[in-house]
C-alpha cells in the first residue's frame, strides 16, 4: 500500500509540475492602445474626416463656456450700458441671451452627432481588431495579450504594439462614416460678437 500511495503521490506531483511548467511557458504578449491609438491609420482616418467637426465644437464650447466670449461680451454690454441707454442695452442683451441658448444647443446637438460618429467608427475598429489578435495569438503561440496599462513591468520582446499597428493598418486602412454631418462653412459656425 505504500508503494501504491507513493506512486499516486510521485504522479500528482508530475501533473502539477507539468501544469507549472505549461503556466510558464504561457505566452503573454502587451499592446500599447494609446500608441495605437496616435499610429493607426483607422484612428488617423478617423481623425482626419472629423477635423472640421472637432473644431466647431472647440469654437461653441470657447463661446458657451463659464469666462467664454458669451460673458466677455456680456460684461462689455455692460460696461458700455451708461453710453448706449437702456433701450439698446436691453436689445443687445436679449439678442446676445438668444445667440448664448442657440450656441448651447448647437453645441449639444454637435456633440451627440460627434458621438455617434466615434461609435461608429469604434465598431468597425474592434471588428478589425479581432482577426488581428486571433491572428497574433496563433502566429506568437500566444494565450494572452493585454493592455500595456494593465502591466505594471515586462520583460523587453513582450510588447507586440508595432506588429498589431500593421496588422490592424492592412485589416483596416480607413473607416467608413456615413454619419458624419455635411461640414458647415467655418464661419457659419463662429459666433459673431454683438452689436459695438
Amino acid at each position: 500500500m505504500t508503494i501504491f500511495k507513493t506512486i499516486k503521490v510521485l504522479a500528482a506531483m508530475i501533473i502539477a509540475s507539468l501544469g507549472i511548467t505549461a503556466a510558464a511557458s504561457a505566452q503573454i504578449f502587451i499592446v500599447d492602445n494609446e500608441r495605437v491609438e496616435r499610429e493607426a491609420a483607422a484612428y488617423k482616418d478617423f481623425n482626419l474626416q472629423t477635423d472640421e467637426m472637432r473644431k466647431q465644437i472647440v469654437q461653441l464650447r470657447q463661446f458657451v463656456s463659464r469666462g467664454g466670449a458669451a460673458e466677455q461680451q456680456l460684461a462689455d454690454l455692460e460696461q458700455r450700458k451708461a453710453i448706449i441707454g437702456n433701450d439698446k442695452y436691453e436689445a443687445e442683451k436679449k439678442k446676445l441671451s438668444e445667440n448664448y441658448g442657440l450656441f448651447q444647443q448647437q453645441l449639444q446637438i454637435l456633440e451627440y452627432r460627434f458621438d455617434q460618429v466615434r461609435q461608429e467608427a469604434m465598431v468597425q475598429v474592434e471588428r478589425a481588431r479581432q482577426p488581428v489578435i486571433r491572428s497574433l495569438l496563433k502566429s506568437r503561440n500566444a494565450q494572452v495579450i493585454l493592455p500595456k496599462r494593465l502591466v505594471f513591468g515586462s520583460a523587453s520582446g513582450l510588447d507586440i504594439t508595432t506588429e498589431f499597428i500593421e496588422l490592424l493598418d492592412g485589416e483596416l486602412p480607413a473607416v467608413t462614416l456615413t454619419k458624419l454631418p455635411v461640414a458647415q462653412p467655418a464661419a457659419a459656425a463662429a459666433p459673431a460678437p454683438v452689436g459695438n
